[in-house]
C-alpha cells in the first residue's frame, strides 16, 4: 500500500532525489509530492520539464525484490496511469517501457531507481503526469496533458488521490501484464537495432523483448534498446 503518509512540497530538485536523501527517515509506502521540480529527469537522465500545475511525485517501497521484478513495478505503475486517465475519458497507450502517450504525445513518464544489485532492498518509483499545462514550447508536438485532452482544468491533489486508489487496488500480476500488453504501442512496430531492421514481436514479463528479422528472432534486454523516436 502506498500513500498512507504523503509529504507535500512547493518545490524540490526532484521527488526521487528527496527520497534518496531521506531514505532512512521514510517508511514503506511513503509518498512525496512537489508542485514543481528544478531537476526532474527521466530515463537515461533525460530532462523532465516540471512546471507548476502538473503532478510530480515519488513513493518508496522498502520491500526486497529480485532485479528481474523491477519491470513488474513499471507495468503496475503504467497500468495505474492508463486506468487513471480513463477516469478523464482519455484513452492512453504505453510506449515501452515507461512512457504513457495519447495519440503519440507523451502525457506521463515513470522513473524507477533501486538500491541494491542482485537483490534490491529499496525502490523509488517516480512519476510525472501532465495535468494543467497547455504549452510545452519546443516539444509541443511531442507532449500533451489532461487539460489539452479534456479542455478542463483539474485539481492536482484529486488526480493524485485517484492514482493512489487505483495503484493500491491492483494485485494480480497476470492481469497487469495482459493490460500492459494490450495498451502497448510498440508491438508490431519496426525498429533499427544494431544497424539492422527488426519487428517487435513480443514483450516478455521480465521486460525483455523479442525482435524478428525474416525468420531470425533475438531476445533483447530492456536497457539495451531505446524507443525515443516512437512518439
Amino acid at each position: 500500500m502506498i500513500g498512507k503518509n504523503i509529504f507535500k512540497f512547493k518545490q524540490l530538485d526532484s521527488t526521487n532525489t528527496f527520497i534518496k536523501n531521506n531514505i532512512s527517515k521514510l517508511k514503506n509506502g511513503d509518498l512525496v509530492v512537489s508542485k514543481s521540480q528544478l531537476k526532474g529527469k527521466g530515463r537515461y537522465n533525460n530532462k523532465w520539464v516540471s512546471e507548476e500545475g502538473n503532478l510530480y511525485f515519488s513513493f518508496l517501497l522498502k520491500e526486497k525484490i529480485n532485479r528481474n521484478e523491477i519491470f513488474g513495478l513499471i507495468m503496475k505503475s503504467s497500468v495505474s496511469i492508463t486506468s487513471l486517465l480513463r477516469v478523464y475519458n482519455i484513452q492512453a497507450k504505453i510506449k515501452y517501457p515507461n512512457d504513457i502517450v495519447v495519440n503519440n504525445r507523451k502525457i506521463s513518464g515513470i522513473l524507477i531507481e533501486s538500491i541494491g544489485y542482485n537483490s534490491i532492498d529499496q525502490t523509488i518509483v517516480g512519476i510525472g503526469i501532465n495535468v494543467n499545462q497547455n504549452n510545452f514550447g519546443d516539444i509541443d508536438k511531442k507532449a500533451t496533458s489532461i487539460i489539452k485532452e479534456t479542455k478542463l482544468r483539474h485539481n492536482v491533489e484529486d488526480v493524485l488521490k485517484k492514482f493512489i486508489q487505483i495503484y493500491n487496488s491492483l494485485n494480480e500480476n497476470s492481469e497487469i501484464f495482459q493490460e500492459y500488453i494490450e495498451k502497448s504501442v510498440v508491438i508490431g512496430k519496426e525498429i533499427i537495432y544494431k544497424n539492422k531492421s527488426y519487428h517487435i514481436v513480443k514483450i516478455v514479463e521480465n521486460g525483455n523483448i523479442i525482435l524478428r528479422h525474416d525468420s531470425e528472432e533475438i531476445l533483447v534486454e530492456r536497457d539495451d534498446i531505446s524507443f525515443t523516436d516512437y512518439y
